[in-house]
């Protein structure tokens, strides 16, 4: 199955602005349930570039035991709160049509027990200005990790696409209904190594391929010049091509746009 990030946002593709969002959402992931608090920033100095942080504190995690014939599945000790992942990066859009985003991903501290390595990650993306309220975007990423403990994690790469949707919106005041959906499509490019093992034997035959999804409905209301935005959205924080297994993100949050 994907192993993608706990909390990585899957987030519409979108010119750079400045902005606070904080969120609480729950998730269901291998018959654990979770909570999670959300905090994201982004600055832009202007429409061109911006620098931004994605920070996700695990609430708590519950597991749900599965007894099938007098047998358990899915015994899992991760009952866990505390840190999750940690993203940063910055924005540079040289065009109002093309740009670039650079990305750091940091390790969890006791709130995850996966994606425990440095990513470092970059994506080309273009935007496409469909109609006066809809606005289209695609984007390809390429992720390489940083050895750790003599392991190599293999490096990634994916594609995303974004569609941004206005309903009875004011420009003036950057109030109204917004709809975005995200598809997001990964896979490793090649297999992870073991380096405490000789070479023929170093290849962990962990090569995977799958797609997340996201669907945000949000209101926004005009607040003292700027914006307030408030949100509903479920995700699909892992799925299959080939199979049935998926897990499952709800979550509700608030977008501070300064204007």
């Amino acid at each position: 199955m994907v192993p993608l990030s706990a909390r990585e946002s899957v987030l519409p593709i979108r010119i750079p602005e400045s902005s606070v969002t904080v969120g609480l959402l729950g998730e269901l992931r291998d018959d654990v349930y979770s909570a999670d608090l959300n905090l994201a920033g982004e600055y832009a100095p202007c429409n061109c570039f911006s620098v931004y942080g994605d920070f996700s504190y695990r609430l708590a995690s519950y597991e749900w035991d599965v007894t099938l014939h007098d047998q358990r599945h899915e015994a899992l000790d991760l009952r866990v709160n505390g840190l999750n992942e940690s993203y940063m990066g910055v924005k540079l859009v040289p065009y109002t049509f093309f740009g670039v985003d650079v990305s750091w991903r940091l390790p969890p501290r006791e709130g995850s027990r996966v994606n425990l390595y440095h990513r470092l990650g970059v994506s080309p993306f273009g935007l496409y200005e469909f109609s006066r309220n809809m606005t289209l975007g695609a984007s390809i990423e390429y992720f390489t990790y940083l050895e750790k403990q003599n392991f190599q994690q293999g490096d990634e790469m994916g594609a995303k696409g974004s569609i941004s949707w206005k309903f009875l919106w004011d420009r003036d005041d950057y109030s109204g209904w917004k709809f975005d959906y995200v598809f997001l499509y990964r896979f490793r490019i090649q297999e992870s190594e073991n380096l405490n093992m000789e070479r023929p034997y170093r290849k962990m035959d962990d090569l995977y391929r799958g797609f997340r999804m996201r669907v945000d409905a949000a209101r926004y209301f005009a607040l003292y010049g700027n914006s307030l935005g408030v949100s509903l959205f479920y995700e699909m924080n892992r799925g299959n091509l080939f199979g049935m297994e998926t897990g499952h993100t709800l979550g509700l949050y608030a977008k501070f746009m300064f204007l």
